[in-house]
């Protein structure tokens, strides 16, 4: 007797258990917070989220930027058929929602908006690509005006794209109360409101918690990589700290921040539809800079980078107008290149040459061998160390002939024969 009891109180506890932690995931709401542009790890994400939510219902936030990846067919494909009762919410204002994230709205079993908002234009669904069989795939009912043009979200519904506006995402949960969404193949009606009176006054209330789930910190940092003017400026300004680091013989500090700047540069490259030729003038401009910068003189090269690098700001990306950078931050990148190379890499380097153990007074005087012949310019060792060297044409100094240092100008030494 004593043990059937005891099995029965066991029973009876699993199956407390059991209902507590299914209230306890299914009396939830998850919003999926989707922002900045949609590459192939944005999108990873916000599948996932999707897939592994137990959750009453799943809402998309969106204030995305453009489709950057192919990979939005995976998206598609789970809005149009999701797993968990799915809804989602374009906003706040003045957020869009253009190409793929046009679709999605397109797609989704339900759908809101604020205010505000501006949907389309649906085409190219990628930017920079031109396949638009998604459309027909996953949004056959897209209102024409949005395949190449825009709609803002007024205050009524927009039929096939716009079920519910709503200023803000509680609002839009609140408001889905009552709607229908089909979940492998069976109609769901959401429960997501309760009235609630309060000295004597009734407002509605959302009947359940609510779950905020955002990328994470990695996530986060690249996606400043899918912005193509931190792109340019992280390109450009990383290869300068690389020709800082050089002649300020630090630790390596700025080489490791250099890094990281290429590092997101290169992942930005791998990802936006760049226009190689403005990748390839970019780094152009940066070495005519060094050349000059060697020189010590500011000539014809220094005005040309200046002119290549403020090409390759506007041209650097294509395929979406939006994704063209404003020309003042490409003058703001452009104007900060000019003042790095012609202001603080010159103080470093005049720093580096007045101290006393490798300054101008210790150098002018010493002997060294020449690397091969000056005409006027070429290598020479100086107690074991390569440098720069500038020599008269007519001075003949050839490979392995002994030099004097005269002058030093800039980083470049001034030589003559021995």
């Amino acid at each position: 007797m004593l043990r059937r009891l005891l099995l029965f109180i066991v029973v009876c506890a699993v199956g407390l258990l059991t209902v507590s932690a299914s209230a306890g995931t299914d009396s939830r709401v998850d919003v999926i917070v989707v922002r900045g542009n949609l590459d192939a790890r944005a999108i990873d994400f916000v599948v996932g989220a999707v897939l592994e939510s137990d959750a009453h219902l799943v809402v998309l936030q969106m204030d995305p930027g453009v489709v950057l990846s192919d990979d939005i067919a995976g998206l598609l494909q789970v809005v149009s058929d999701p797993p968990v009762p799915l809804a989602v919410w374009l906003g706040p204002a003045p957020a869009s929602a253009r190409g793929g994230a046009a679709l999605v709205m397109a797609a989704a079993p339900v759908t809101g908006a604020a205010p505000g908002t501006v949907i389309g234009p649906a085409l190219p669904v990628v930017a920079g690509g031109d396949d638009d069989t998604m459309v027909d795939e996953f949004a056959p009912s897209l209102p024409s005006e949005v395949r190449g043009g825009q709609v803002v979200v007024g205050e009524s519904p927009i039929v096939s794209l716009v079920d519910l506006v709503a200023p803000s995402i509680g609002q839009f949960v609140v408001g889905l109360h009552g709607m229908e969404v089909v979940v492998a193949g069976e109609t769901v009606t959401l429960e997501t409101a309760r009235t609630e009176v309060v000295d004597g006054v009734a407002s509605i209330v959302p009947l359940h918690q609510v779950r905020f789930i955002e990328p994470g910190l990695v996530d986060r940092v690249l996606a400043v990589g899918t912005q193509p003017a931190t792109v340019f400026a992280f390109l450009v300004f990383g290869l300068a700290l690389i020709v800082f680091e050089f002649y300020a013989a630090g630790p390596g500090i700025v080489a490791a921040i250099a890094a990281s700047m290429l590092l997101l540069a290169g992942h930005g490259m791998a990802t936006l539809p760049v226009w190689w030729p403005a990748v390839g003038a970019a780094v152009l401009a940066v070495v005519l800079y060094v050349v000059e910068f060697q020189r010590n003189d500011l000539g014809w090269k220094s005005v040309l980078g200046t002119l290549l690098l403020g090409f390759a700001g506007f041209r650097f990306v294509g395929g979406d107008e939006t994704l063209t950078p404003s020309w003042w931050t490409v003058v703001l990148i452009v104007l900060a290149t000019v003042a790095f190379f012609g202001i603080a890499l010159t103080t470093v380097a005049r720093t580096r040459f007045a101290t006393q153990t490798i300054g101008r007074d210790h150098l002018i005087g010493r002997t060294g061998t020449a690397l091969g012949a000056l005409d006027p310019e070429g290598l020479v060792d100086l107690d074991g160390a390569r440098w720069k060297a500038r020599a008269t044409r007519a001075a003949g100094i050839g490979n392995g002939d002994r030099v004097t240092v005269v002058a030093v100008r800039g980083v470049v030494l001034l030589v003559d024969p021995n």
